[in-house]
């Protein structure tokens, strides 16, 4: 419960707290309980205490009353001082009112004059507008009677002033009368630019069809300095050039310069430069002079200039690419006439050069002339080849080969059998040396079949290559087509096999009856003879290439020392190589509209290669006594061995891809038999016939296809390999058939005698005996084979013991054969253990 306080002591803390504002500090005060009978006591203090306050404030205001009348004295002084300082305010304020009513007067004044200034300004603008649209509509006025009378200039200048009026309108310009004016302008200057164009082309007439060009001094009272003056103020000056520059080409350049009919020729008469047909022949290096000298004399030299330079560059690319290159020559003979042509060109283009036009081209070509000569002596060469390709397969000839060999006496005895000539008699041979070279030659021929037959000797008259056409076929999978050879030696290891071998003196010593051959056998030097086809291609191409080293000779000589293509000289020895890589890249194509185009192109590589060995040959013994200096000589300059290289790859490629090709056909005939499986059964027996008959067929086409192209050892070699690869698919598929029956044997062995019917292709005229088991490696394994088909197991075995059966076949082979046509017995079972033990 709150406490409870005294009315004096409650009654001291509120007036305290009137009195000073303070807080009673003792909670026990501030929270006493205030009861009603203690507010009488309360107001009767605070009464006490107001009154005590009143008669303080009496007492002090007596002791302060002179202080405050002087006070009030102030007061009211200040007062009247603020009263005559309003009024001053006042009077103040009534003349700054009265000044700017005066302001606003002058600022009124200021702007109505500003106002009648601008009235006046505007007065003299309009007036001088006025009278510059007064200026102008006369300035055109007159310009349009100056127009008429031909004053273009006069004109020209009015209308420029007009312009000038115009551009100075200001404000005005955007009005209709400015746009009026300005179109007035525009058409008269439109009929002034169509006069002055008009005038150019009748002061520079050009008649296309006449081919003529005409330069007038005046037309209309218009010269052409007063024209062109017009068109450059016009600004059509550049377009005018332009027109007459093509005007000029097509009337007078390509008329003269394009034209190869030398009866054309420039001329000038008077004002008038023509091209004229039936007139006396020109040089064109002095018809271009003539049109130069034209131009600069009849045309001003404010658009000579300008015009030369456009025209010139076209009028110096189509001289120097119609005439002057094609004026180069090939030949010495005409290097005189070439001379005065380069005079000429060098006179043109110092007179060019003295007018101030561009010449660049003329002095670079006068510069470049050794190698332009040379340029156009490789072109010719390229051409030539191309040409002699084309027409070098419509003229065929015979020629000959001859191959000096060292050769033993029997060499010599087979090379006769093979129907060669021998250069030498073999009288100085043994001991029985007496007889001469014809009566041996005589008894050669009749001894031909059987010696080959006895003596097993594996060697033609041009030599095969005995390591390849001597191999037996080993085993029933062999490959003849590896065996193949000619008559020119290229045993190259690293082409195809396809290629005919080079005369060989070698020959197989060995004899079936194990006799071995005379030993330390003589030998003597036999020249070799054999005519084969060829094209006219490498004779033309030899004339060319000697034709090319004889003029590097001669420019090398000291006659030549101040022709202007003398240093060329060592740049022709290049052309050779260039119509060598042209003949290998352009002759198979048209080699291959020949049958035979293989073998041509075959042949005349051989013979090309030939001949160009035998050229380098005798240059080389012809520069040991030349004159010339040792890097000058053609023997030092010529590199032709890796191009020799190239042509004989060429011909090996040539070879081997038509036989490849006639390998193939053969191939796919004999496919047609299927394997002879089935051949007693029809339909699989005729279609066996036909593909044999087929096969026959096509070797004999191919051989009457290259006789007389191939050489005759050549022709066998490469028959005898087409033939190989017929009779080793034949072995292959019959050794293939696991179970032969009688019926089929003897079938078997039909098809076969008629594939040895092509052996007549072997034969030469008049010589006894059959060379073709020497020319296929694998006839006799399959000759044998034909016996193995009908004979019987005492046949087989007697061949295979007492014969040669064992020299053609393998062990395995001729089992596998003794299984397919005999049943299983104790007979068959006996034979194939003889022939295995005999093997070993």
């Amino acid at each position: 419960m709150p406490p409870i306080l005294t009315p004096q002591k409650l009654g001291q803390v509120v007036l305290e707290s009137v009195e000073h504002g303070a807080y009673p500090d003792s909670e026990h005060v501030a929270s006493a309980q205030l009861p009603r009978d203690a507010f009488p006591t309360l107001l009767a203090g605070i009464e006490r205490a107001r009154t005590e306050v009143k008669a303080e404030i009496r007492a002090l205001s007596r002791a302060a009353a002179p202080d405050v009348d002087s006070w009030i004295a102030q007061a009211k002084q200040l007062q009247a001082d603020i009263e005559r300082s309003r009024a001053t305010a006042h009077d103040i304020v009534q003349q700054a009112e009265a000044a700017n009513t005066l302001h606003a007067g002058v600022h009124d004044a200021s702007g109505k004059a500003a106002l009648l200034k601008n009235e006046l300004a505007f007065n003299d603008t309009l007036t001088a507008t006025l009278e510059r649209i007064k200026q102008a509509s006369l300035l055109l006025d007159g310009a349009q009677d100056a127009a008429l009378e031909q004053d273009i200039l006069g004109a020209l200048q009015k209308v420029h002033q007009v312009d000038n009026y115009i551009l100075h309108l200001g404000p005005f310009r955007d009005t209709r009368v400015a746009g009026v004016l300005q179109k007035r302008a525009n058409q008269l200057r439109d009929a002034l630019a169509e006069t002055a164009t008009r005038a150019w082309g009748l002061l520079l007439a050009a008649d296309i069809p006449a081919r003529s060009v005409t330069v007038n001094d005046q037309v209309d009272n218009m010269t052409l300095p007063m024209v062109v003056d017009a068109l450059s103020r016009l600004g059509t000056l550049d377009a005018a050039l332009l027109k007459f520059q093509k005007a000029f080409e097509h009337a007078i350049v390509r008329p003269r310069l394009t034209s190869k009919r030398k009866s054309n020729a420039v001329s000038i008469a008077d004002d008038t430069i023509a091209v004229s047909s039936g007139a006396a022949p020109s040089d064109v290096v002095t018809d271009v002079r003539h049109i130069c000298e034209f131009l600069s004399k009849r045309l001003p030299a404010s658009i000579s200039g300008p015009l030369c330079e456009k025209l010139l560059p076209g009028v110096v690319s189509r001289l120097i690419a119609d005439w002057l290159d094609p004026s180069i020559p090939v030949s010495l003979d005409h290097l005189g006439s070439f001379q005065d042509t380069l005079s000429s060109v060098s006179s043109l283009a110092r007179y060019v050069e003295d007018l101030g036009w561009p010449c660049k081209e003329l002095h670079e070509w006068v510069e470049k002339t050794p190698r332009n000569w040379l340029a156009r002596r490789k072109e010719d060469a390229l051409a030539s080849v191309r040409e002699l390709c084309s027409q070098g397969l419509r003229h065929k000839k015979e020629v000959e080969r001859v191959e000096t060999q060292m050769v033993s006496r029997d060499d010599a005895i087979m090379a006769a059998e093979a129907g060669e000539e021998a250069d030498e008699g073999w009288d100085a041979w043994g001991n029985d040396e007496a007889e001469k070279t014809s009566e041996a030659a005589e008894t050669k021929g009749k001894q031909g079949a059987s010696h080959v037959e006895e003596e097993d000797m594996d060697a033609d008259a041009w030599g095969l290559d005995d390591n390849a056409e001597s191999k037996s076929e080993k085993g029933s999978k062999g490959n003849p087509e590896d065996e193949d050879t000619d008559a020119w030696g290229w045993g190259d290891d690293d082409e195809a096999a396809d290629m005919p071998k080079d005369v060989a003196s070698q020959e197989h010593s060995s004899k079936p009856n194990g006799e071995t051959g005379r030993s330390g056998a003589q030998e003597r030097e036999l020249t070799l003879r054999e005519k084969y086809t060829v094209t006219g291609i490498p004779d033309a191409i030899m004339e060319v290439i000697t034709r090319v080293v004889a003029d590097a000779q001669a420019l090398a000589h000291p006659n030549f020392a101040d022709s202007p293509v003398a240093p060329a000289a060592v740049g022709l020895y290049s052309i050779p190589t260039l119509i060598l890589a042209m003949y290998r890249a352009t002759a198979p194509v048209y080699y291959a509209n020949d049958a035979a185009g293989n073998m041509l192109a075959y042949n005349d590589s051989t013979r090309l290669v030939d001949e160009l060995r035998d050229f380098l040959a005798r240059q080389a013994r012809s520069d040991e006594s030349s004159d010339l200096p040792p890097s000058s000589k053609p023997s030092s300059r010529l590199r032709l061995d890796a191009d020799l290289k190239a042509i004989e790859s060429f011909s090996k490629r040539a070879y081997g891809k038509e036989m490849e090709s006639q390998r193939t056909i053969l191939r796919d005939l004999l496919d047609g038999a299927q394997g002879f499986n089935n051949c007693t059964t029809a339909p699989f027996a005729a279609e066996c016939d036909n593909a044999v008959s087929m096969t026959a067929d096509r070797i004999r086409d191919v051989a009457e296809q290259w006789t007389g192209v191939l050489s005759h050892s050549a022709l066998l070699q490469s028959l005898g390999s087409l033939l190989a690869t017929v009779l080793n698919k034949m072995i292959v598929d019959i050794e293939d058939m696991s179970d032969i029956s009688e019926e089929e044997s003897k079938r078997l062995r039909e098809l076969c005698n008629r594939v040895c019917e092509v052996s007549d292709l072997f034969k030469q005229p008049g010589q006894q005996g059959d060379m073709t088991g020497i020319y296929t490696p694998n006839w006799f394994k399959f000759q044998y084979l034909s016996e193995i088909l009908e004979g019987t197991l005492a046949d087989i075995k007697y061949l295979w013991t007492e014969g040669e059966l064992k020299l053609e076949f393998e062990a395995d082979e001729v089992v596998d054969l003794i299984e397919a046509l005999f049943a299983d017995s104790d007979h068959r079972r006996r034979a194939i253990a003889d022939i295995r033990r005999t093997a070993r």
